[in-house]
């Protein structure tokens, strides 16, 4: 079943590698509908001074109509040049829609006021960013977007993705399930990728605890092969769901990573050792604190990022 995402892109480097990512894991044939937007720059305060005289005036509102045919006619090109892009990759042209939007309330709000009035399965944006500052914020429009997007995915790209390695994070939450369910659409309209699902599961006991209590060591080993085989149990039931979801048995790769000190850091550590391009990870928490932190595994993961595609699944 093909989805309606909405990509938005500013004209940058970083935003040319958004459409790119999309060429390099949709590939030919895509069912997917795009819609290419740009929002216009909001026009410089001093063009909105009214002018002491007339003349001045009319200056400056010659000027400010000057600026916005300029950013208009940027528009029109980034988006031409990002339409050839989808379309020299063998996106049919019929599922590509190019929107120019005035400025109104802010980029990040702009884009989330079409998420609602729009029929929006996902969407795509560029994590910008290149000082210390700016990456920890992953860029204002980025960050914002997380917070607040009420869709059902929301992907964020970092750099020049050149892997068709696939790294799904799971765990026992029904959130893992919906993560399950994207995967096996992804895997859909990309053809061939290489999917390793993984779980991560923490020490039971951290420290020297077991030194100050006789016979703890050996309760902690039977609950933990417990532990390790109910992992194992769920990664072998995320298996089973992908092949009844007509994902390739071959495809898809399993990893159990045990007394993993942060899940976070241990799947930072899998892909950039593995080589993986993507990441597709859950989206935890409902109170209005964990949905500003959006899951604080999730958040980790999109900061930290580096040169890949980060899939954040409600």
């Amino acid at each position: 079943m093909g989805k309606h995402i909405l990509v938005g892109i500013d004209g940058s480097p970083a935003s040319m590698d958004i459409v790119k990512y999309l060429v390099f894991i949709l590939g030919k044939g895509t069912r997917v509908k795009i819609d290419l937007l740009y929002i216009l720059p909001d026009i410089p305060a001093l063009f909105l001074e009214p002018g002491e005289s007339m003349a001045e005036m009319l200056q400056i509102q010659d000027f400010a109509e000057k600026v916005h045919k300029e950013n208009r006619n940027k528009a029109d090109f980034v988006l031409e040049e990002a339409t050839g892009i989808l379309t020299g990759a063998g996106i049919h042209p019929e599922n590509i829609r190019t929107l120019v939007k005035e400025l109104s309330s802010g980029v990040a709000r702009d884009i989330l006021a079409l998420e609602q009035e729009g029929t929006y399965d996902g969407i795509v944006l560029g994590r910008h960013g290149t000082s210390a500052i700016e990456e920890f914020l992953m860029g204002n429009v980025t960050h914002k977007v997380l917070q607040h997007t009420k869709g059902p995915i929301l992907c964020i790209i970092h750099g020049k993705i050149d892997s068709r390695r696939l790294l799904v994070p799971v765990d026992s939450s029904p959130n893992s399930k919906r993560v399950l369910e994207h995967v096996a659409w992804l895997l859909a309209e990309a053809g061939p990728m290489e999917v390793t699902i993984l779980h991560a599961v923490a020490p039971l006991i951290v420290g020297d605890t077991t030194l100050m209590w006789t016979g703890l060591s050996e309760l902690e080993s039977t609950i933990e092969q417990r532990v390790i085989d109910d992992a194992e149990e769920l990664l072998s039931q995320a298996k089973t769901f992908l092949i009844q979801n007509n994902v390739p048995a071959f495809a898809i790769k399993t990893r159990l990573v045990t007394k993993a000190l942060g899940v976070a850091r241990t799947i930072m550590k899998e892909a950039r050792e593995g080589g993986y391009g993507s990441i597709m990870i859950g989206r935890r928490g409902v109170s209005r604190t964990e949905r500003f932190l959006f899951g604080s595994v999730s958040n980790k993961i999109v900061q930290q990022a580096r040169d890949m595609a980060v899939w954040v699944v409600s």
